[in-house]
């Protein structure tokens, strides 16, 4: 493909980018993606026979995207500096590229509402976040019989939660404000205190936390 073509491919798969975000995957047609490119209908066919393969495009871009800020978190070796990295990685690329973070939480939405772009919709997030915890796990920064799946779950809520504020609400420059709070929670309520250090407050973990009505769910507090 030559450099001309290169480029209104990418043409094609950032105006569908900006299509899904204002509009949905259900507006994602090629007649909303020539009004913005300014390109004719039989020009974007020469490059994608669907709608479908157009938002295949953009989500193979956007992934690529993730996964560098993934590459980049995992440079570190703590669970708190790969997540810290993570996000600071997105923020630099959503400061450059605001329609990333918009999108990421669309991806994660349109789904939902069209069961056939699940085979087309696997994201890198979760894959980073299992093994955030997992390397956790077997660094003792989490304790072994740690939830996987239940911890990557949080995490996973909490960056999408981020990143709807980032995308629809404050913008980038609003999360400065949260983000090194949210990793100092973190650090003194998810990730293991060094060994000798009590709980806040001075209270132990043993008898004293003994739900003493035995009213308490299993899971939460000191009774299992």
């Amino acid at each position: 493909m030559g450099a001309d073509s290169a480029l209104t491919r990418r043409q094609i798969v950032r105006a569908g980018r900006m299509v899904v975000i204002e509009r949905g995957y259900s507006g994602m047609t090629f007649q909303a993606i020539a009004e913005r490119t300014g390109l004719s209908r039989p020009t974007l066919h020469y490059y994608f026979n669907t709608r479908e393969e157009v938002y295949a495009g953009v989500v193979m871009e956007v992934r690529e995207v993730v996964v560098d800020c993934v590459a980049q978190a995992l440079r570190h070796d703590r669970l708190l500096d790969r997540l810290s990295e993570f996000v600071a990685a997105v923020r630099r690329v959503d400061a450059r590229d605001p329609s990333l973070v918009p999108f990421l939480i669309s991806a994660r939405l349109e789904p939902q509402r069209n069961p056939e772009l699940w085979a087309i919709s696997d994201s890198p997030v979760r894959a980073f976040l299992n093994r955030l915890v997992s390397d956790a796990i077997q660094r003792g920064e989490l304790d072994a019989d740690t939830d996987i799946e239940g911890v990557a779950d949080l995490l996973q809520v909490i960056l999408y939660g981020l990143a709807f504020y980032s995308g629809f609400t404050d913008g980038p420059a609003g999360l400065s404000a949260i983000v090194t709070p949210l990793i100092e929670l973190f650090a003194h309520g998810l990730v293991t205190a060094p060994q000798g250090l009590e709980p806040a407050g001075g209270g132990a973990r043993g008898d004293a936390a003994e739900d003493t009505h035995h009213d308490t769910p299993k899971g939460v507090g000191g009774r299992s």
